[in-house]
């Protein structure tokens, strides 16, 4: 049969791997390969941050410990041509077959069709598999066999199509014969170029399994409830899990089914609901690739944005004035995650307060998120700029302050991310600047000097915002 290589992207684990999957039951040996792009990874490009770097990297050290005991060698490949780098390895242990699972991203898509020509060139199969989704491109269409561009009717649709097997999980590769190499060392971030950073959350297939776990037996029940308060732990932070695919879609699926999903219980119903917007996101970026560089509603295309540099930096660097929003980005900044309704409050203040291109947001998220994802963060920031898909309407702008008081009604999480509030008392925590002068002096918060002012009045930005999108 000859040898089989799996190229591993962003599916980190042993079990239930589709495509790794195939290169067990069809190679004689295995070879697993992980590319480290330079057009990624390394620090000085500007795209991969530090946290998703290391949880990777970490990752991808447990995943080789793994890959070990199941008679499979790892090679860490660095190239700035993972195609080029994937055949020659290829060539170098007589494989026959590579094995990949499927990305949605316009740009991977590029890639893997271009190794798929230049596999066959060689005289070498190559294979993608699905993975990372329940349902794919064309598994989930209208009744005119169109894309779904409203997440409620596509939710509808998946929930009819699905069946328990969809979720079925197969268990690790059985490989009888180990290809004779040994396995590579991972590098550490540092070599990159990244900080040494504290990943918050355990890593690799072993941490995602733990979580997932913990998860649906404590605290699946009250997601509903729980999951817009930073302050609860009431979301299952498996985000960077699901990124970097050290947990599958279908572990995760099969979790909420089993705490009731399909029954109509609440937490794991909506649980569930996030997962499928997860996919949705990923049918549409692969069905309207040019989302990720312009509008979905191409109407909005026309739009020019101000993008004031010194409005940008204040609101990257937590100095807006803002206590939610300067919280939501002082928890990126330390931890490489941002809880999901401190996203939409952050984005749509940078889109509509600070009249900013949802492109500038979307790509900081991008340097600074651990879980990144494409597919979502650009979904996610057309939503709150409005220019996206099923996007909030124009005229809904949230009210940073209400949103605040709303949601972290005593300024718990606000202060545990910008100890220069914590002497503020509840009444004032979202708003500090309304403190009286003699008040602001005895909590210790002078506005203008220990946190800032307001960069902007929010109500004058609500109605500027509104007029640029009518027009």
């Amino acid at each position: 049969m000859g040898n089989a290589i799996h190229w591993f992207r962003r599916d980190l684990r042993i079990s239930d791997n589709s495509a790794l999957q195939l290169a067990a039951r069809r190679g004689d040996g295995v070879v697993g390969v992980f590319v480290i792009d330079d057009r990624w990874f390394p620090a000085h490009t500007g795209k991969m941050g530090a946290f998703q770097a290391q949880f990777w990297l970490e990752s991808l050290r447990a995943l080789s410990a793994e890959l070990e005991r199941h008679h499979v060698p790892l090679r860490i490949v660095r190239s700035s041509d993972p195609v080029k780098a994937v055949v020659d390895l290829a060539h170098k242990v007589g494989a026959t077959l590579i094995t990949f699972n499927k990305d949605y991203d316009p740009d991977q898509l590029a890639m893997d069709r271009r190794l798929e020509r230049t596999a066959k060139t060689n005289g070498i199969e190559a294979v993608a598999l699905k993975d990372a989704v329940i349902f794919e491109e064309f598994e989930v269409l209208t009744g005119t066999n169109s894309t779904y561009t409203v997440f409620s009717p596509y939710k509808r649709a998946w929930l009819a199509k699905f069946q328990p097997a969809h979720a079925a999980v197969s268990g690790p590769p059985r490989v009888s014969r180990r290809y004779p190499m040994v396995s590579d060392p991972v590098p550490a971030g540092e070599s990159l170029g990244y900080p040494k950073v504290t990943l918050p959350v355990p890593i690799g297939e072993a941490g995602g399994a733990a979580m997932l776990e913990e998860f649906a037996k404590h605290r699946i029940g009250f997601y509903k409830k729980d999951r817009d308060y930073p302050a609860l732990n009431g979301v299952s932070k498996l985000s960077s899990h699901l990124s970097a695919g050290t947990v599958s879609i279908r572990q995760c699926v099969r979790a909420a089914i089993a705490q009731g999903a399909l029954r109509g219980c609440g937490g794991a119903e909506h649980w569930l609901s996030e997962l499928i917007w997860r996919e949705f996101y990923k049918m549409v970026i692969f069905h309207f690739p040019h989302t990720v560089r312009s509008a979905f509603q191409q109407r909005y295309d026309h739009l020019q944005w101000s993008s004031a540099e010194n409005l940008v930096t204040a609101w990257k660097q937590a100095r807006t004035g803002y206590p939610i929003v300067d919280a939501a980005m002082r928890q990126l900044q330390t931890t490489g995650l941002m809880h999901n309704r401190l996203r939409m409050i952050a984005a749509m203040f940078l889109t509509k307060d600070l009249d900013t291109d949802w492109r500038i947001g979307e790509r900081h998220f991008m340097q600074a998120l651990m879980d990144y994802d494409q597919a979502s963060n650009v979904g996610g920031w057309q939503w709150s700029a409005g220019t996206g898909t099923d996007a909030a309407p124009y005229f809904r702008i949230m009210n940073p302050i209400l949103q605040g008081q709303r949601y972290d009604p005593d300024g718990v999480f606000v202060k545990s991310m910008l100890p220069e509030l914590s002497n503020v008392p509840a009444k004032f925590v979202h708003e500090p600047w309304m403190m009286p002068s003699e008040l602001q002096r005895e909590y210790r918060c002078i506005i203008g000097s220990d946190y800032p002012a307001p960069i902007v009045d929010h109500n004058e930005a609500r109605e500027a915002a509104i007029k640029k999108f009518q027009m």
